[in-house]
């Protein structure tokens, strides 16, 4: 069911922020995601991982500062970012307007109405660009292109935290430590009393975690809060969660 909050507009700064935010993180993100490496155009993140360490250093070796740091090292990649202005825009705005951490879709409409003074063809095409970039997945209708959008776990693995501060792949790999140790906790329920996670940050994590859990080891039930309600740990989503957390690979 489609949320019927109000829909703040966006401001015109939001891709400055969502992208100084962006380089915030990957300076302490290690390992970084594949879903934030393909903003800057790479297909595998560890390439990425490899040139942001040398560009890291080499600006070390000329500053001190860690904010004059931050500024060039933001002056270096993004001139290689892959997406639009305004399809980062549209991103950060989904993120920031999603209050249940599932990707549940918004209409279009209210992205036009948010978006006020943008030509709604060129919104159209920022949510295709991000479609086609794995980020979201979209429907139509007759007369209607494009009639909702949904956010795709990646979107919340690469920009999660830089439009909300939640670390989606961090809170993963914890929820992967817990399962590992605590069998009780395999309950979503449970899960969330121990963590005190609202479930906008929760449920991010445990989708990022489900391809782990055939069919018949997570629970099917439609829940109003949870993507779902619990999770049973064989020993082989032990062996898989163990790989995630050694790793820190989880896309």
């Amino acid at each position: 069911m489609t949320s019927e909050k109000k829909l703040e507009p966006p401001t015109r700064n939001e891709k400055r922020a969502a992208l100084r935010r962006s380089i915030e993180a990957l300076a302490q993100a290690t390992p970084v995601t594949a879903a934030l490496a393909h903003l800057y155009g790479y297909t595998h993140p560890s390439q990425f991982e490899q040139d942001l360490e040398r560009f890291w250093n080499e600006i070390s070796a000329l500053v001190n500062n860690h904010e004059d740091r931050l500024q060039r090292l933001e002056a270096k990649l993004e001139p290689s970012i892959v997406l639009s202005s305004l399809a980062l825009e549209v991103l950060t705005w989904l993120l920031s307007s999603n209050t249940t951490g599932r990707s549940e879709p918004v209409m279009f409409q209210g992205i036009v109405d948010a978006f006020t003074g943008i030509d709604r063809r060129d919104l159209e095409e920022s949510v295709s660009e991000l479609a086609h970039l794995g980020y979201a997945t979209k429907s139509s209708a007759i007369g209607h292109p494009i009639r909702s959008v949904r956010l795709t776990t990646d979107a919340f693995l690469g920009f999660d935290m830089a439009a909300t501060g939640n670390d989606t792949r961090a809170d993963a790999i914890h929820v992967a430590g817990l399962w590992v140790e605590d069998e009780r906790l395999t309950s979503i329920y449970a899960l969330k009393d121990h963590l005190g996670w609202e479930p906008r940050r929760l449920n991010p994590a445990i989708a990022v975690l489900l391809p782990i859990f055939p069919k018949g080891r997570r629970s099917g039930e439609q829940h109003p809060q949870f993507i779902t309600t619990s999770v049973l740990v064989t020993s082989d989503e032990r062996y898989q969660l163990r790989r995630v957390i050694e790793t820190g690979r989880v896309d």
